[in-house]
């Protein structure tokens, strides 16, 4: 039975639909209730043509539609019709149909040469090249046409060239070569990659002639080729009804075209490559269509690989800055532990990240006087161990310049509030020991309280009440800071650490919280020895607690411990003074 096959849609390429003509009469529109045919497109009229039956023999008229009917190219005239033969194409608007007839003898099969004129119109959108062109009226087309065995040959080139760099900009121009290589018929190439706000841009943009000035691509088409992820194909643009108005179209002079999406390897969206001609006699083929979407298959995973691989230098990059900055970072940090008669320093440091916010410090004075500052900039992470670093520097500078500490205090909430802190802010608890009066002066600026464990009476106390405490460091300038001062006996231990000890969290959420702050360091019974209660012993059996009370759980916050407090008279280095980077103790002399 006669049919009719769908070769080619708007959309693309189409499965081979079967249409069998069964009827004497057949209508082909859009109208459902006067069509046999029905093709639900606007650029169809409502009854654009017929076919009829007369003896055996089908013949097509057109029924005076807008855009007319052609068979092999060749517009049918109103009223005339026109005998239908195998293989026969027919094109109404943008769809593409082969008359089928098994009743009749095939053909001897044409020429290699003839065959592939054929075959490439078959294909076409709009039926651009004939049989008589192909036999010479279209030497110009037929000229610019791919043989199979070049296009084999092209890919094989492509895959070659895509594989031989993974730099994305060198790749893509890369990209734009090898299709000017391939397409001759093109005159413009634009490789296009989607921006972060999803707009199509111009990465590549290539002329065949330097004359051609206008290098603008068609935003209509990009947006319709990468908003339906499927590529594009037409013999004139300007006159493709389904782009909407075609006066944008027609100002860049786009005759054929083909636009393919640009994706990963999982479909998603990242660019499309334009290829478009402005004359005539240049056509791009279904078959140039398909080997455009292959290129655009293969420059996908290419550009894939491309921005892999600069996201993991980037990576790499970034830990190597990452790195840095933590060994600077730690270089701020006490490399030694004070050596002081008499006395046993602790300390533990934890950054939530490679670097933290979290700081503490050993400053010599003078008289043999030694400050102890532990201080929390507010937050984490690099912006955070910046400020670390100034804030570093403007301690020591203070507490060497001005004796008295209080004042000291208030010169560095001076110096950091001068905007330099931003919206941030630094909890501070700076401490002098005065090793021969065994006293302690305490300034705390709005950090907890340092914890005094009193040996004489076995008790954990705050060594300075709530009252005391002052604002937090950068919050403003202009503060006056309290001073008090305690005496330390022989057992005396003070336990100072920032808020990432009790706000440490375990799998199920809960916090380590104050009260297990001194339920550990508390002595557990009356006749406990008392080297447990040693600074170094407080100090590790505190960080020993917060480990076991996260049980695994990442840590959210930087953390840092400091314990020092008084031993036996007499009492001298047990250990040589040595290196430290996240955690030392070791019994220290001056």
């Amino acid at each position: 039975m006669p049919s009719l096959i769908l070769l080619k849609a708007p959309e693309g390429a189409a499965p081979n639909k079967n249409i069998p003509l069964n009827g004497d009469m057949m209508v082909i529109g859009r109208d459902e209730k006067e069509c046999q045919i029905v093709i639900p497109h606007h650029t169809v009229s409502r009854k654009h043509a017929q076919i009829a039956s007369t003896n055996g023999q089908f013949y097509i008229e057109d029924l005076n539609s807008r855009n007319h009917t052609y068979v092999n190219s060749k517009q049918v005239v109103h009223p005339t019709r026109q005998a239908l033969k195998p293989d026969d194409r027919i094109k109404i608007c943008d769809f593409l149909f082969r008359y089928q007839d098994e009743r009749a003898v095939k053909p001897q099969p044409l020429p290699d040469w003839l065959s592939k004129g054929r075959r490439d119109e078959e294909e076409e959108e709009s039926g651009q090249t004939t049989i008589e062109a192909a036999q010479g009226k279209g030497s110009a087309q037929s000229f610019l046409e791919i043989a199979p065995s070049d296009r084999l040959r092209a890919l094989l080139e492509i895959s070659t060239n895509l594989s031989r760099t993974l730099e994305l900009d060198p790749l893509l121009a890369q990209i734009a070569d090898t299709l000017f290589g391939v397409f001759k018929q093109a005159d413009r190439c634009f490789v296009l990659m989607l921006d972060e706000n999803g707009r199509a841009m111009p990465k590549v943009v290539k002329s065949r002639r330097a004359t051609m000035e206008d290098t603008r691509f068609s935003k209509t088409i990009v947006k319709k080729t990468i908003d339906s992820m499927h590529s594009y194909l037409s013999e004139d643009a300007s006159g493709d009804a389904s782009l909407g108005p075609a006066a944008s179209i027609a100002e860049f002079k786009i005759r054929s075209v083909m636009c393919v999406p640009l994706a990963t390897a999982d479909g998603r969206a990242i660019g499309a490559l334009q290829l478009d001609t402005q004359d005539r006699t240049k056509k791009f083929s279904l078959d140039d269509l398909n080997l455009l979407t292959t290129v655009a298959n293969l420059a996908g995973i290419s550009i894939e690989k491309s921005r892999m691989l600069a996201q993991m230098l980037e990576r790499e990059k970034e830990a190597k800055e990452i790195e840095l900055a933590r060994k600077v970072q730690l270089g701020f940090l006490p490399q030694t532990l004070p050596e002081v008669n008499e006395y046993e320093f602790y300390s533990h440091y934890s950054p939530a990240q490679t670097v933290g916010g979290d700081y503490y410090d050993f400053v010599p004075l003078r008289d043999g006087r030694v400050a102890i500052v532990l201080g929390d900039v507010a937050g984490k992470g690099v912006s955070a161990a910046l400020l670390v670093a100034k804030l570093s520097s403007e301690v020591r500078f203070c507490l060497l310049t001005n004796p008295d500490l209080a004042q000291a205090v208030s010169m560095l909430n001076d110096q950091m509030s001068n905007g330099a802190m931003g919206d941030r802010f630094v909890t501070l608890a700076v401490m002098v020991l005065d090793p021969i009066e065994h006293t302690l002066r305490i300034v705390n600026a709005g950090h907890m309280s340092p914890k005094w464990y009193r040996a004489a009476t076995a008790e954990l106390v705050d060594a300075m009440p709530l009252s005391d405490v002052g604002t937090p460091i950068g919050t403003w300038p202009g503060q006056v800071f309290e001073q008090v001062t305690v005496s330390l006996q022989i057992g005396d231990a003070i336990i100072v650490f920032t808020d990432g000890v009790t706000d440490a969290m375990n799998p199920a959420g809960a916090m380590f919280g104050d009260e297990t702050v001194d339920r550990c360091l508390a002595p557990r019974d009356s006749a406990e020895n008392a080297d447990a209660q040693t600074p170094k012993c407080l100090g590790e059996r505190l960080v020993n607690a917060v480990r076991k009370h996260a049980n695994g759980r990442a840590q959210f916050d930087d953390i840092a411990v400091v314990t020092f407090g008084r031993l036996e008279p007499g009492t001298g280095p047990h250990t040589s003074p040595s290196k430290i980077t996240v955690s030392g103790a070791q019994r220290m002399r001056v």
